[in-house]
């Protein structure tokens, strides 16, 4: 008995934090205190008891799975005694012991023979034993315990088991009100968890909303900044066809003046004003598709698209005596938006423009090196490498940054290289990063940044 007892009297019952597994405990415990075959338990609910707990060693699992679907939802109603022994007991505060229920007359217990009926079982004794907080005095169940066994054989619940489960109910009501409490603990917390998650969901949308919106503004204001470049790039390209015009058609009027006019002459005069018509149409067709909109993901050929950038910017490249130095392999491809990375292309090609002006004198030799080629991971990759020294080891972790700009004197926005990065890792699936290096070019050694893009 002693043994038995130390099973409701050993404080780890409280660390069982998870109600069912505990009312199975207690229920297990309880009926090998006071041998009896079959056991449930009932908790307290608003205005009924609710089904929570049923053992019973005489039926096989099947059945004891069945009882338990049928009754797993069961309330008994707490305004009809009549019916049900637990309601009696629970609404009277007392234990209440039944030597034989279909000898008793004081009770009609018909739950009791509904139950029998359906599972082919013939219950004989049973106690109930109120479960009520012995210092709230909160009423928070009730158990019921079936058929106590003799040496194997059916018996009468005794008064020593009745003074046995009456003082033990006092401690499995204070194990089963620390589990409700954790339970209710714990499912307010989780309230608490779902209302923050809510909430912090919230933010996040709004804050991603604003992010978007931000970036909209920001490539706007990038797509801006390169196309006042491109002007400038249209400007120098449009210089000498425009003098060239000029000269041809300077010419032909003095020609005409002079009474010198030569028909031959004046047919392949005109072709060249053509031919350099033409030319300036093309390059607003490029100025055109270069800032044209993309729609969709294509695959489009890396060497093509760097050519391209190359003759947007040459003009202004030449302006500043600066050389282009290119090592493309033509046979590799990439799939992305084409035109936002000839633009993204531009931007960095126009970065080591602005450092070569401002590092390298002019009478210093400038060169921007672009070499494509596939790594030994079988990886496209493009170097853009200038000689303007390098980039400062101070700032060259901060230069994709948002707003960060070494020329806010001269009205530089931030905003060119960090466009190129979301434009490379976003709309590229590859990755961009920069070095500083030290190399050999023509028997001279230079160092600059190298931009590495990896596919």
């Amino acid at each position: 008995m002693d043994r038995e007892l130390k099973h409701f009297y050993d404080l780890s019952i409280f660390t069982v934090d998870d109600l069912d597994v505990l009312l199975h405990e207690i229920l297990k415990h309880t009926r090998e205190l006071v041998s009896c075959e079959a056991g449930t338990i009932y908790m307290k609910e608003k205005n009924h008891l609710a089904f929570h707990v049923f053992q019973n060693d005489a039926l096989s699992y099947e059945n004891i799975f069945k009882q338990y679907c049928n009754i797993k939802d069961l309330e008994l109603p707490l305004n009809d005694s009549k019916k049900y022994l637990a309601v009696e007991s629970m609404l009277l505060n007392k234990i209440i012991i039944i030597d034989d229920v279909y000898k008793t007359k004081e009770y009609e217990l018909l739950g009791v023979k509904e139950f029998d009926e359906v599972f082919d079982y013939k219950t004989y004794s049973i106690i109930t034993v109120p479960l009520i907080h012995p210092r709230q005095k909160t009423k928070l169940g009730v158990i019921q315990l079936l058929n106590k066994k003799t040496n194997g054989c059916i018996d009468t619940f005794t008064k020593k088991d009745k003074d046995i489960v009456s003082m033990i109910s006092s401690f499995i009501s204070l194990s089963i009100a620390k589990a409700q409490n954790d339970v209710e603990k714990l499912t307010r917390l989780n309230r608490q968890l779902e209302e923050a998650n809510k909430k912090l969901e919230s933010r996040v949308q709004k804050e991603v909303q604003e992010n978007e919106k931000m970036s909209a503004i920001i490539f706007h204001q990038s797509k801006m900044a390169s196309m006042g470049e491109m002007i400038g790039n249209i400007a120098h390209q449009w210089r000498q066809p425009l003098s060239s015009i000029s000269t041809i058609a300077s010419g032909m009027s003095i020609d005409l003046e002079m009474n010198n006019f030569k028909k031959e002459q004046a047919i392949s005069n005109l072709s060249q004003i053509v031919d350099t018509t033409k030319y300036l149409s093309q390059t607003i067709d490029d100025f055109r598709s270069f800032y044209k909109v993309d729609r969709a993901k294509e695959h489009f050929n890396l060497a093509e698209a760097i050519n391209k950038s190359v003759s947007l910017s040459t003009a202004t490249m030449s302006s500043s005596y600066i050389k282009f130095i290119l090592n493309l392999d033509e046979s590799l491809t990439a799939y992305g938006l084409r035109n936002e990375f000839t633009q993204s292309l531009l931007n960095l090609l126009t970065n080591a423009k602005d450092a070569l002006v401002e590092n390298v004198k002019v009478d210093e030799k400038r060169y921007i090196f672009i070499n494509l080629y596939k790594n030994s991971q079988n990886k496209s990759v493009i170097e853009i490498k200038d000689n303007a020294k390098g980039i400062p080891d101070s700032i060259i972790d901060k230069i994709f940054l948002q707003h960060f700009t070494t020329k806010s004197q001269s009205g530089g926005t931030g905003i060119g290289l960090f466009m190129v990065k979301e434009i490379i890792t976003k709309h590229m699936d590859a990755t961009i990063n920069v070095t500083n290096e030290e190399f050999t070019f023509n028997n001279k050694e230079y160092k600059g940044a190298c931009f590495t893009i990896t596919f």
